[in-house]
């Protein structure tokens, strides 16, 4: 009973108190506004959006330049519900920076990314991305978390926006010059990235200048980032996956329990090194003659400079296991099946040695140098048209494209291990695979498999 007592008594001077500092608040100052800004403001807005849209709709709100902690527009968007990133696109594995978006755990090409409304041509690095395999997806890499006003994620189709997202539509909707509440705004952003990996502090610079004139009728707005990368990884890849045992080959005839067994094709270990520098800006122009009418003219430039060297050290199974012919389909070199004691498990050769032959190859190594970029740019104009309360007309025309090229590889790669035996345990989908290769090792000891150089690779949407 005396706890509740204070209790009672303290709630009740609790609200004496309250009571008392809004008096004194009204006297000394009568405020008319409150304005919330920052990270509160910015939720705000989202909530509002949301609120008022006719359709499913998520949104992210940065209130200023680099508020985002993310390294692009993608990285912003993984922490909404239903969305998902990828850090690569086709068949180079994961980077550090998300590369795709796609929605509830479709392709990415089903997705629709707009720029304020309008299609973006988008651009790849990787060699393989470069090629038809990526289909209708835009690559991430080449727009900064700088560039975002806001981002509207609509899960649900709407007549108002273009046809082609078949799961969703991202729209990017970036800053505006009449939008700045200062006649003269300037800000700017300096940051670094460490890699512990590559042993590397990298420099993030960005920055925007705005200016509108004293009636708000008119503003430009430049805005300009330089952000430079090192990445290494070092990993495990299984390039080619798993290959089938020839029920025909030689191996299936001695060993008829490993006909149409599966065995890894390639089983490498890789170093990947790269230094990606993004450079680009944007220009903004609007111009509003009357209260109903703003007319806008915005280009933007992005290019990504992302030079790389891929070495991969592989023990070379396919080519243990399988038949060498000739034109004529006459076997030269019979396939090596694997010593007694073999493991087949779920149709899997999960545990295999070699005991080493003369002559043969066990390891290959590739040796890969590429120049790499992407560049993607579009250049915009759009007018907005109040007619009346109940009208609204928006217009626009523009172009955009974006380039991915590699304008040269050079391609160095050797046969190794010759005589020496190899081996393999695997440890299930999600671990992985114990490998050995034996034999001289060294440069003295391989064998020339080719190069190629200077092959030029350019694809353009």
């Amino acid at each position: 009973m005396h706890r509740k007592t204070m209790l009672s008594a303290a709630i009740i001077s609790c609200l004496a108190f309250s009571a008392h500092a809004q008096e004194a608040a009204k006297t000394a100052t009568d405020l008319d506004t409150v304005t919330v800004t920052g990270i509160r403001g910015s939720m705000e807005k989202s909530l509002d959006t949301k609120r008022e849209a006719n359709a499913r709709v998520e949104v992210v709100t940065a209130e200023d330049v680099g508020k985002l902690p993310a390294h692009n527009v993608a990285d912003t968007l993984q922490r909404l519900p239903g969305v998902n990133i990828s850090s690569s696109s086709a068949d180079e594995g994961g980077f550090d920076e998300a590369d795709r978006v796609s929605m509830r755990g479709t392709s990415p090409s089903l997705t629709q990314t707009l720029i304020n409304g309008h299609s973006v041509g988008s651009a790849d690095w990787f060699v393989l991305s470069q090629g038809s395999n990526v289909g209708r997806s835009v690559s991430y890499t080449l727009l900064p978390s700088e560039l975002v006003s806001s981002v509207e994620v609509n899960k649900s189709s709407q007549a108002k926006l273009q046809d082609g997202g078949t799961t969703g539509t991202v729209n990017i909707i970036t800053r505006k010059p009449l939008e700045f509440p200062n006649q003269i705004t300037a800000e700017a952003s300096v940051g670094a990235v460490r890699s512990d990996s590559a042993k590397s502090n990298d420099p993030q610079l960005s920055g925007l200048f705005n200016y509108k004139n004293d009636d708000g009728t008119f503003g430009v707005m430049v805005q300009a980032f330089s952000q430079k990368r090192e990445l290494r990884r070092e990993a495990q890849e299984i390039p080619a996956g798993f290959f089938q045992i020839d029920p025909n080959g030689s191996v299936a005839q001695s060993n008829p329990d490993l006909a149409g067994v599966y065995a890894p094709s390639l089983l490498g270990s890789t170093l990947f090194e790269q230094t990606r520098e993004r450079k680009g800006g944007l220009i903004g122009l609007q111009f509003k003659p009357s209260d109903n009418l703003t007319l806008g003219l915005e280009g933007f430039s992005s290019k990504m400079d992302a030079n790389n060297y891929n070495r991969n050290f592989m023990l070379w199974g396919s080519s243990i296991m399988s038949d060498v012919k000739n034109s004529s389909g006459v076997v030269t070199r019979p396939g090596q099946a694997p010593d007694a004691g073999y493991v087949v498990k779920d149709g899997v050769l999960t545990n295999a040695n070699f005991t080493g032959q003369a002559g043969r190859d066990y390891a290959v190594y590739d040796m890969i140098y590429r120049e790499a970029t992407a560049k993607s740019s579009y250049v915009t104009l759009d007018a907005d048209w109040q007619i009346n309360d109940s009208l609204n007309a928006k217009f626009q025309a523009g172009n955009t494209k974006g380039t991915g090229s590699t304008p040269r590889q050079f391609i160095a790669e050797l046969t190794m291990g010759t005589g020496g035996g190899a081996n393999w345990t695997t440890h299930g989908a999600g671990s992985p695979i114990d490998w050995n290769v034996g034999g001289d090792l060294s440069p003295g000891a391989a064998n020339w498999g080719g190069t190629w150089g200077n092959q030029e690779v350019t694809a353009e949407d």
